[in-house]
């Protein structure tokens, strides 16, 4: 195996101090150096710059979100000639040899002769501890361990540093929601990259405020901030022609259910109608400049 630099980019937004304390600990001994992007309203390096850690730590002037920040790390990266970046949640904690089981299954895709875009590890839902799968792409079964899908999460996906040369930065208009899926999509269109889930490497994942049941299955509900961002990137993405139909229309039936749930049964109710509308006004009239919403 060739020689692999590897960084961790991890963003930050008024991180719970216990939590992030274990997230480091988790990936400290898998990565060459961690890069701290703080979205937060005050800095958290106190209860980070203390620990015995390659840690580069950076505060943002205000929240540019997820997109922006990420991209920060990942010039830093790029700057100081690493060969991969692997991103994580503020709360997403590491098994043990996640990443050298990600690197392996890189290096059995490159020995079959295929370009991997990105690999991330199978997510499952913390509470319920079901494997999160996509309702309608499934992915495709390489072999037994290894699944090609068409778009990946961002926690715990480790990305080759060429191809952010070669596709670009993460789109910073959209601030927070779909980055990393349309990044996949934008790879997949202008260098027929490929994405891949690990089997063998799993992460336990949970999704803003956790999930509800309805009508036929469990629904995972986001905060009324990601709400304002989930609507407006909707109609922005819906004008891309390399966004995948399939997600144009399953998300667009989906919105639609969301449109009258959310203000409905979900507290409160209030936040959730206003962030909905500001993000159907902005998306439809393309007002697409980032705002942070309350």
């Amino acid at each position: 195996m060739s020689f692999s630099k590897i960084g961790c980019v991890i963003v930050l937004y008024e991180p719970q101090t216990e939590i992030l304390n274990k997230v480091l600990f988790s990936v400290s001994d898998q990565v060459d150096s961690i890069f701290i992007a703080d979205n937060s309203k005050f800095k958290n390096d106190l209860c980070i710059l203390n620990k015995n850690y390659s840690i580069v730590y950076e505060k943002m002037p205000y929240n540019i979100g997820i997109a922006a920040a990420q991209n920060v790390g990942i010039k830093y990266f790029i700057k100081n000639e690493y060969t991969h970046v692997i991103f994580l949640d503020q709360d997403s904690i590491m098994d043990y040899g996640l990443v050298n089981q990600l690197m392996s299954d890189f290096q059995v895709l490159k020995k079959e002769g295929i370009q991997a875009g990105a690999i991330g590890p199978r997510p499952f839902n913390r509470n319920s501890k079901k494997k999160y799968r996509g309702s309608v792409k499934k992915g495709k079964v390489i072999n037994e361990y290894i699944t090609e899908v068409t778009e990946l999460i961002s926690s715990s996906t480790l990305v080759p540093i060429q191809n952010f040369l070669d596709v670009g930065l993460l789109d910073e208009i959209l601030f927070i929601d779909g980055v990393d899926h349309e990044w996949c999509w934008r790879g997949k269109k202008l260098y027929k990259l490929r994405f891949f889930i690990s089997e063998k490497a799993q992460l336990s994942h949970f999704l803003g405020e956790g999930d509800r049941f309805f009508l036929i299955r469990d629904i995972a509900i986001p905060t009324p901030f990601r709400t304002y961002y989930q609507f407006r990137n909707y109609f922005i993405l819906l004008r891309r022609d390399y966004v995948p139909l399939y997600w144009k229309l399953t998300n667009g039936f989906k919105y639609l259910i969301k449109l009258f749930y959310y203000p409905v049964f979900i507290e409160p109710r209030y936040k959730y109608f206003s962030n909905i509308a500001r993000g159907l006004k902005d998306g439809i009239f393309r007002k697409w400049i980032s705002r942070t919403i309350d």
